[in-house]
C-alpha cells in the first residue's frame, strides 16, 4: 500500500456549493490536495454525480458540502447518500448554526461540521484527520482480507493442530483430516501420541515436549501414522501459547507441511550415496595397485637405464683409451717403419702384419662406436619410458587425490544426511 501522503494524494473528493465564488476559491484549495476533486452547484446535482461514479465502480472516498442549497440540501443529499453508503465521510460547511441542522447531521453520522467563512487552516487539519482515518480502515481492510487469504492457504497446505497443555488434541484443521484419515469427533480429546509412528523413539518425544514446556518452539522432522497404519513424514514447529498475562502456558499449536515424497527422496539419495562410496573404494583400491605396478616397473626402468649409462660411460672410456693408444701405436709405428724401411728392406712382411693389425685395430673400433650409439639410443628411449611412466604416475596420483577428496566430502554428507534422518526419527 502507498505510504500516507501518497494515498491520501489519490482520493477523490466531492465538494458542493451554491456560491460561486466560494465554489471557485475552495475548489482551489482542494485541487491542490487531491488528484481528484470535483465540484457541484447543488445537491441534486451532487447526487447524480455521486451515482454514476458509484455505478462506474469509480467512487468518492470523502463529500464537503454546504447544507442551505436549491434543489436539495446539504441534508437531504446527505440523508439519500446514506441510503447507499453508511461510512462514507461527510463534512459539513454552513453559515448558520442552527441546532436542528446540527443534530440531524450528528444522527447521519456527519464527521465534521464547519462555519463559514471557513478557516482553510481548521479545515485542513479536518480533512487530513478524516483522510487519515480512510487510510487506516483501508489499510486494515487490506490486511485482513491479506490475512484471510493465508489462513485459507494455510487451512488448505498446513497441517495445523491445537493440544491442551498436557498433549490432548483440542483442535484440527482440514488438511490434517485428510492426511490423517481421522474425523473431527475421532481425534479431539485423544492423546496427541495417538499418531506416534513406532519407529519413532519416545526419547524424541520427551525431548518435544520438554523443549515446548519450557516455553521454546521446537522444529523438525516427525515421522507419523494415519488411521489406516500409512506411513507420512511432516515438518513440523511446535509453538506454545500462553495466557493473557504472558506469563503461562496454556496449549500447543503445531504447524506441519507434508514431506512424504521429498523424505523418501532423500533416503533414496541416501542409499545411492553409499553405493557410490563402495564403487569409489573399489576404484581407488584398483588405482592403489596400478600405482604400486608402475612404480615397480619405474623402479626397474631405473635400474635398467643406470645400467645402461654406465655400460655407456665403460665403452665410451675404452674408446677413448683405445683411440689414445692407437695414436700412439701410429705415431710410434710409423715413425719405426719409416726408419725400418730406409734401414731395412727386408722388413716389409713386419710392415704389412702391423699395418693389417691397425686395420683390426680401427674395425674393433668402429665396431665399439656403433655399439656405443645403439647403447646411447637404448638409453634415449629408456629415458622417455621412464617419462612417460612418470606422467602416468602423476596422472594417478592426482586422480587418487581426487577420489579420496570426493569419497571424504560424500562421507561428510552422508554423516550430515544420517544426522537429519536420527533427527527426524
Amino acid at each position: 500500500m502507498d505510504n500516507i501522503k501518497d494515498f491520501i494524494k489519490k482520493l477523490k473528493v466531492l465538494y458542493v456549493e451554491d456560491e460561486e465564488q466560494a465554489r471557485i476559491i475552495f475548489g482551489k484549495f482542494l485541487s491542490k490536495k487531491f488528484d481528484i476533486s470535483i465540484s457541484c452547484n447543488n445537491g441534486f446535482e451532487a447526487y447524480d454525480t455521486y451515482i454514476k461514479a458509484v455505478n462506474d465502480n469509480e467512487p468518492f472516498d470523502l463529500i464537503i458540502s454546504d447544507i442551505n442549497m436549491p434543489k436539495i440540501d446539504g441534508i437531504e443529499l446527505l440523508e439519500k447518500i446514506r441510503e447507499l453508503n453508511k461510512d462514507i465521510p461527510f463534512i459539513f460547511t454552513t453559515a448558520r448554526s442552527e441546532s436542528e441542522q446540527m443534530i440531524k447531521a450528528i444522527n447521519l453520522n456527519v464527521h465534521s461540521y464547519l462555519l463559514k467563512p471557513i478557516d482553510f487552516s481548521l479545515m485542513d487539519i479536518t480533512i487530513e484527520k478524516i483522510c487519515k482515518d480512510i487510510y487506516y480502515k483501508k489499510n486494515y481492510e487490506l490486511q485482513k482480507k491479506e490475512t484471510e487469504a493465508y489462513l485459507s492457504v494455510l487451512n488448505k497446505e498446513a497441517i495445523v493442530i491445537k493440544t491442551d497443555f498436557d498433549g490432548n488434541i483440542t483442535f484440527v484443521n482440514d488438511a490434517f483430516i485428510e492426511v490423517s484419515g481421522y474425523l473431527e469427533e475421532e481425534i479431539l480429546g485423544k492423546s496427541h501420541s495417538i499418531l506416534k509412528h513406532p519407529d519413532v523413539p519416545q526419547s524424541l518425544y520427551n525431548e518435544i515436549w520438554e523443549v515446548a514446556r519450557s516455553g521454546k518452539i521446537w522444529e523438525g522432522t516427525l515421522k507419523n501414522l494415519s488411521k489406516n497404519n500409512e506411513t507420512y513424514y511432516v515438518n513440523s514447529k511446535i509453538i506454545p501459547i500462553y495466557d493473557d498475562s504472558g506469563k503461562n502456558i496454556i496449549q500447543f499449536i503445531s504447524i506441519r507441511f507434508l514431506v512424504t515424497e521429498e523424505e523418501n527422496q532423500r533416503r533414496a539419495q541416501n542409499k545411492r550415496f553409499i553405493e557410490q562410496v563402495t564403487q569409489y573404494k573399489k576404484e581407488i583400491a584398483t588405482l592403489k595397485k596400478e600405482k604400486e605396478q608402475l612404480l615397480s616397473k619405474a623402479s626397474g626402468a631405473n635400474d635398467n637405464t643406470q645400467f645402461l649409462k654406465d655400460k655407456i660411460i665403460t665403452h665410451e672410456n675404452k674408446i677413448k683409451s683405445l683411440l689414445s693408444q692407437l695414436e700412439i701405436y701410429e705415431t710410434q709405428n710409423i715413425e719405426y717403419n719409416k726408419m725400418d724401411l730406409m734401414m731395412k728392406q727386408d722388413k716389409k712382411k713386419q710392415f704389412d702384419m702391423m699395418a693389417r693389425q691397425l686395420l683390426q685395430i680401427k674395425n674393433q673400433n668402429k665396431a665399439l662406436a656403433k655399439e656405443a650409439e645403439d647403447l646411447r639410443t637404448v638409453a634415449i628411449h629408456k629415458d622417455k619410458q621412464i617419462d612417460l611412466l612418470e606422467n602416468k604416475k602423476l596422472e594417478h596420483e592426482k586422480r587418487i587425490s581426487n577420489l579420496v577428496d570426493l569419497v571424504t566430502n560424500l562421507q561428510k554428507e552422508l554423516k550430515v544426511l544420517k544426522g537429519e534422518e536420527k533427527e527426524g526419527e
